[in-house]
């Protein structure tokens, strides 16, 4: 065998080493090119396949074993105007020799600045329940074989996440979730680490939750786990389970333990536990949450800002009791509130003391109506027992035909069953019903309430049952309220701090029996505050309703129902703030002076007290300051005018004072005229004979219109405001 000679291996050596250094100037020259070409048309290509997503990278950089993508999105077809993820940067190690073969092996990879968006609309569509069933994630844990079938080399060895925000909106249940902040790693074939810090979930009824802190773990050995700290949950405002701290960990046949506890109102210590199971695969489950008694001084931080008062003296307690379903959660369970004391100005001038309450319900609440109903809430106060049942739905709802709810909704009952009257109003606190000490009462009282108000279609409110206080009678009443039978004297503040007095009766020159009150006067009463005053017993129950429709559109109570008797038992008996404890009262005591005393009677004392303007009380003294005559004498235009001042009377004085109405007074008096004669008030004549019949102001000489203007600003300035807030 003849051996090559030595010029023939020289030459084949220097071809090798050419070759090698071309080989290798090729890779530094051409490889990034080429990295980049195999990473948008092999691994993208196979990633989206994997996830059924879009990806985009804005930059992508390739040296040997890294690359760097920059800018990248991921988007779904749910995924709306923002998609799924945006990553500021991601960065691959991989190995470079099975890379040159088109099959690279992927090492550690690090992700930074991920911003993730995940929504749900109102039809119940989400961006990211195939992407979970795609990567296996929605069972047991895999231990870590599992959620990358397919990818095969391309599955990294590691994956660290960093600088994360994310934001979760469900247009169906109503809740928006925000992370601020939160990382992740994960190794293959081991555990994986979800750090979330900064987290809060809100509502559109409400509650509100949010947490520190919260570190979820899924390790093949142990399995998943949650823990939690410095958790909140907002159940309405100034009302918070704080300080919640505790574990979701793996149980048997699938399902996860749950055990939290936590204060209140950002109280320290232990005062209620929470704790059971659920089973994420069926989204079923059992929990309990008990609040062992505790008396409220434990809450004085929270407390020594509230209505509450005298703390250490009440105590509280409650359990509930959670059936969990895949579509409906029912609950049971119950309260008590022991010698709880209240002061706040919207309920009573004075702190109301002694409040103990009861109640045991049983209810659930259906996923996709978003409908809370209470099968059974029976409740006790002081004695007094009542049923509450009835339901609430939520917005974006499913309604029984399958369209959504846009607009919330509920219908309601309050039973009171049948109980001595004595004993009921026995019931009602003390500081309540001031100016009912005395009263004693027979027979019987029971209610039966209904509300229904879709707030989609207000005109279809209900509002319809009984009050049972007419089957009541009193046997004796303070002397107080009994003195109306009689001449009487009656106090008025002029400003504040400042009182009149004035008799009710014969003995004042300026009295007026309503015999000698022009009935135009009194039907022009009748047509603008209580059309069916010698109808009713009192109450203008229809007037309710609609007052009520009105606020509801207005959005705030701006509209009453009140009668004329009750009108006068708040002038006369009562104080005028607008407390809780004074309505009571002016609904009790209207129903007994319309059982006391007769209609004539009580539209005497009206017109003879009520305000006509700054300091004018009575009509006798209001027909002489503003028209010069006596209260008989009045013609029906000067009667409309008395009736369009009422609501405001120092407010609309200003005209008085300048000689000449509002343009919005001469269109009020033409409405009353109108009704009047519609309601058979008024003859044709005397319509007619109104409508072309001038106002004229009896004007004061000595008086002038700065004058005039400057007292009537003094009476508004210096007048008592009836809303106890303003104080």
């Amino acid at each position: 065998m003849r051996l090559p000679s030595r010029r023939a291996l020289i030459i084949a050596g220097l071809a090798v080493v050419t070759f090698v250094v071309l080989a290798v100037v090729g890779v530094v020259i051409a490889y990034p090119r080429v990295g980049r070409w195999m990473i948008e048309h092999k691994v993208i290509p196979k990633v989206e396949a994997k996830l059924g997503r879009r990806i985009h990278a804005g930059a992508i950089d390739v040296s040997r074993g890294h690359a760097v993508l920059r800018d990248v999105t991921v988007r779904g077809p749910a995924d709306g105007d923002a998609p799924l993820a945006h990553v500021d940067r991601i960065d691959v190690d991989f190995d470079f020799w099975s890379s040159l073969r088109a099959d690279p092996v992927v090492g550690a990879v690090t992700i930074d600045g991920v911003t993730i968006e995940v929504r749900r609309d109102a039809a119940g569509v989400d961006n990211v329940r195939d992407l979970i069933d795609r990567l296996g994630l929605g069972g047991a844990s895999d231990g870590g074989g599992g959620g990358h079938a397919g990818m095969g080399r391309l599955k990294p060895t590691r994956i660290d996440l960093t600088h994360g925000t994310a934001r979760a909106v469900d247009d169906v249940t109503g809740v928006v979730t925000t992370v601020a902040d939160f990382d992740a790693v994960w190794q293959r074939g081991g555990r994986a680490v979800v750090r979330a810090r900064h987290a809060r979930a809100t509502t559109s009824f409400g509650p509100a939750a949010s947490v520190t802190e919260l570190v979820a773990v899924d390790d093949p050995t142990t399995g998943r786990r949650v823990e939690a700290s410095g958790g909140e949950l907002q159940l309405w405002k100034n009302m918070s389970l704080t300080g919640i701290t505790g574990t979701v960990e793996p149980a048997e046949a699938g399902r996860l333990a749950i055990s939290f506890d936590g204060g209140w109102g950002g109280v320290e210590g232990k005062l209620w536990t929470f704790a059971g199971w659920v089973d994420p695969a069926t989204s079923t489950g059992v929990l309990d949450l008990d609040a062992e008694r505790f008396t409220l001084d434990r809450l004085r931080p929270v407390l020594e800002r509230s209505a509450v008062v005298d703390y250490q003296d009440a105590a509280i307690d409650a359990r509930l009791h959670l059936d969990v379903g895949a579509a409906a959660i029912s609950f049971a369970g119950g309260f008590h509130v022991h010698d709880l004391s209240i002061n706040h100005p919207l309920l009573a001038e004075k702190p109301v003391h002694d409040l103990d309450a009861d109640g045991d319900v049983t209810g659930s609440y259906d996923r996709a109506a978003r409908t809370l109903t209470l099968s059974r809430g029976d409740f006790s106060s002081r004695g007094l027992p009542f049923q509450i049942t009835g339901w609430v739905a939520l917005p974006g709802g499913l309604r029984p035909d399958g369209t959504r709810r846009e607009r919330r909704a509920l219908d309601g009952r309050l039973i009171i069953p049948p109980k001595p009257c004595q004993e009921v109003l026995d019931a009602i606190p003390a500081e309540l019903k001031p100016y009912l000490e005395g009263f004693q009462l027979t027979g019987t009282f029971k209610t039966d309430l209904r509300l229904a108000i879709d707030w989609a279609d207000l005109q279809a409110t209900v509002l319809d049952g009984s009050v049972g206080i007419m089957k009541c009678k009193a046997k004796k009443a303070p002397d107080d309220v009994m003195r109306l039978a009689e001449p009487f004297e009656h106090y008025v503040e002029v400003e504040q701090d400042q009182w009149v007095s004035f008799m009710v009766g014969p003995e004042n020159p300026d009295f007026v029996p309503i015999t000698e009150v022009s009935p135009y006067l009194l039907n022009s009463l009748m047509t603008t505050e209580d059309s069916s005053f010698y109808k009713h017993h009192g109450f203008i129950t229809r007037e309710f309703k609609s007052a009520l429709i009105k606020n509801l559109e207005a959005g705030y109570f701006k509209y009453g129902a009140s009668s004329i008797t009750m009108q006068l038992v708040k002038n006369v008996l009562l104080y005028r703030e607008k407390t809780l404890a004074r309505k009571f009262q002016e609904l009790f005591l209207t129903w007994f002076v319309e059982t006391k005393f007769d209609k004539d009677r009580l539209f005497e004392i009206y017109v003879n007290v009520i305000e006509y303007g700054p300091g004018i009380y009575g009509i006798g003294p209001a027909a002489w300051h503003y028209f010069g005559k006596h209260p008989r004498d009045l013609n029906p235009v000067e009667a409309a005018f008395f009736s369009s001042i009422l609501p405001s009377p120092k407010q609309r004085y200003d005209q008085y004072c300048k000689g000449t109405l509002h343009g919005w007074t001469e269109g009020k008096i033409e409405r009353i005229l109108g009704l009047m004669y519609k309601r058979g008030r008024l003859t044709e004549t005397e319509y007619q004979d109104a409508l072309a019949t001038p106002l004229i102001f009896a004007k004061d000489p000595d008086e002038t219109e700065a004058e005039c203007m400057a007292r009537r600003k003094k009476a508004i300035k210096n007048a008592r405001p009836t809303n106890p807030m303003k104080k």
